[in-house]
C-alpha cells in the first residue's frame, strides 16, 4: 500500500487556524472606526434631546457649541448631524442654523387615569380618531385565545381607526372588544380615543399587556399613516384587562416611527422566594 493510500487526503479539508485568521480579518474590516462609534453615540444623545424638546429656541446649538458641550471633534459632530439629517430629523437652513424638521413623541405606556382622556394624559396636542370600520365579527382563533370567556365564532366588536394627533396620523389600530363590553359602547360618541369610549360605556378596565416589534410599513398602513411603503414602523399588540384580570379587548396596531412608548418603572422580580428550600 502506498503512502497516499495509507493516509487520507487532506485536499479540501479546512485549515482551522488559517480560517480563523481570515475570519478575524473580515470581521475587523466590518467594524466601524472608533470615530464612527463616537458619532453614533452623539447621534443617540442628540436624538433623545430632540425627543425631549431640549431645543426650545427651535434650533440646535452650533457645531462649535456641540463640540464644547460633548467634548467631541468637529468631524464627529458633523457625522452625528449627518445621521440625524439622513433620518429626516433635522435640516440646515441658511441664516437660521440647524433646526428640527420632524417631531418625535414620547408616549406614556400607562393607561390614562380615570376621568382623563388620552389627550390630557399625553399632553402632546389634539387627539382624535378617524373611524375606518365598526362591525360585529366572529372571533377567530387568535382573537379567542386573547380574550377571556370568548370561544371561536363568538361575536365581538371590531373597531378599526387611525389615531390623529393635531390631524396628523400617528397610529393605525384594530380593536376586538368582547360582546358584554361591546354592547355598552356607542359609535356616535367615539370622538376622542378608545379609552374614553370605554369610560363612556362604564366599562371597567385597570391594566393592559403590551408587546412591541419593529417592522416596515406595508402599502395599506403606509397610505393611512402618510409614510412610504417600507418605512420603519412600530407594531403594537395590546390586551386590556378589567379589575378581575379578565382580558376584555385585544388590539393590533401600527405606529409611525416617531413614537417612543415609555413603559415606566418595571419592578425587579425576586426569584429566590420561589426556589425550594
Amino acid at each position: 500500500m502506498s503512502s497516499s493510500e495509507q493516509r487520507p487526503s487532506r485536499t479540501g479539508a479546512p485549515d482551522t487556524a488559517l480560517e480563523r485568521t481570515l475570519f478575524g480579518a473580515q470581521v475587523r474590516e466590518c467594524l466601524p472606526a472608533s470615530s464612527q462609534l463616537i458619532a453614533r453615540r452623539l447621534h443617540d444623545l442628540l436624538r433623545a434631546a430632540l425627543r425631549d424638546g431640549a431645543f426650545a429656541s427651535g434650533r440646535l446649538p452650533s457645531e462649535a457649541e456641540l463640540m464644547a458641550q460633548y467634548q467631541a471633534s468637529r468631524d464627529v459632530v458633523r457625522e452625528a448631524l449627518d445621521l440625524l439629517r439622513n433620518a429626516g430629523l433635522i435640516e440646515r437652513r441658511r441664516g437660521v442654523g440647524t433646526v428640527p424638521v420632524r417631531a418625535e413623541y414620547l408616549v406614556a405606556g400607562a393607561l390614562p387615569p380615570e376621568g382623563r382622556s388620552l389627550e390630557e394624559h399625553l399632553a402632546l396636542g389634539r387627539i382624535s380618531p378617524r373611524l375606518l370600520h365598526w362591525a360585529w365579527v366572529p372571533a377567530t382563533r387568535v382573537i379567542a385565545d386573547h380574550l377571556d370567556g370568548i370561544a371561536v365564532s363568538d361575536d365581538c366588536l371590531c373597531i378599526e381607526y387611525v389615531l390623529l394627533l393635531d390631524q396628523r396620523p400617528i397610529g393605525l389600530f384594530t380593536n376586538y372588544l368582547r360582546a358584554p363590553e361591546a354592547a355598552r359602547v356607542d359609535l356616535t360618541i367615539f370622538r376622542e380615543d378608545f379609552y374614553s369610549l370605554l369610560h363612556a360605556g362604564g366599562i371597567d378596565f385597570t391594566a393592559f399587556d403590551v408587546g412591541l416589534q419593529a417592522a416596515r410599513a406595508d402599502d395599506y398602513a403606509a397610505a393611512l399613516l402618510h409614510v412610504l411603503p417600507g418605512e420603519p414602523v412600530l407594531l403594537l399588540e395590546q390586551t386590556i384587562r378589567n379589575h378581575d384580570g379578565q382580558a376584555i379587548d385585544y388590539a393590533l396596531g401600527t405606529c409611525r416611527s416617531e413614537i417612543q412608548l415609555r413603559i415606566g418603572a418595571i419592578p425587579r422580580i425576586d426569584l429566590t422566594g420561589t426556589l425550594p428550600r
